[in-house]
């Protein structure tokens, strides 16, 4: 795994969101622009300290593997499809894929099942691309393979290899009491 992160990173207010259950699983939870949680912090610290003077938005190749050790297995890389209207699924943790039961790397999301529909997963991560800027999310989940009610903190960030068209996003999605 840490060989297929390598090589892929080398080439405020609160508002409160949920979503409707299909077959079971939903999730509910509230966005924030900042964290009070420390891994989450970190890793937006190490996103703004990656922006150059020049760019607002830091580019995917000026993360090293190195940088991400922390996070490792809990990381999420996105390519954007014409401008957030779909996701290409480049990179799912392994931690991700365990906890819910299911790896989409290598998919669209618009190809994906979540029990919820593809299209309100598509927004909650075009909120990210709109946004321009981190967006953290702290609440719960259902979609682990066992239905429990779980708890989960996110980050997810904007990429862009020009400083400035979000072509790409990264985030940590860390499930539980970790």
């Amino acid at each position: 795994m840490i060989d297929a992160v390598a090589a892929d990173l080398r080439a405020g207010s609160a508002e409160t969101d949920s979503l409707a259950a299909g077959a079971g699983v939903s999730w509910e939870y509230e966005t924030f622009t900042t964290s009070d949680d420390p891994a989450i912090s970190r890793f937006m610290q190490l996103w703004e300290d990656r922006r150059r003077p020049d760019q607002s938005i830091p580019s995917r190749q000026a993360f090293e593997i190195e940088d991400l050790m922390e996070w490792l297995g809990h990381i999420l890389i996105l390519d954007v499809i014409d401008g957030g209207a779909d996701f290409h699924y480049r990179l799912v943790g392994t931690e991700i894929a365990t906890a819910l039961g299911r790896d989409y790397s290598g998919r669209r999301m618009s190809e994906c099942t979540f029990g919820v529909s593809a299209a309100d997963v598509i927004g909650e991560f075009g909120e990210v691309v709109a946004a321009r800027r981190p967006l953290v999310r702290r609440g719960h989940i259902t979609w682990a393979p066992d239905k429990s009610w779980r708890t989960f903190r996110s980050v997810h960030a904007p990429l862009a290899t020009d400083g400035e068209t979000v072509d790409k996003t990264m985030g940590v999605l860390l499930i539980g009491d970790l």
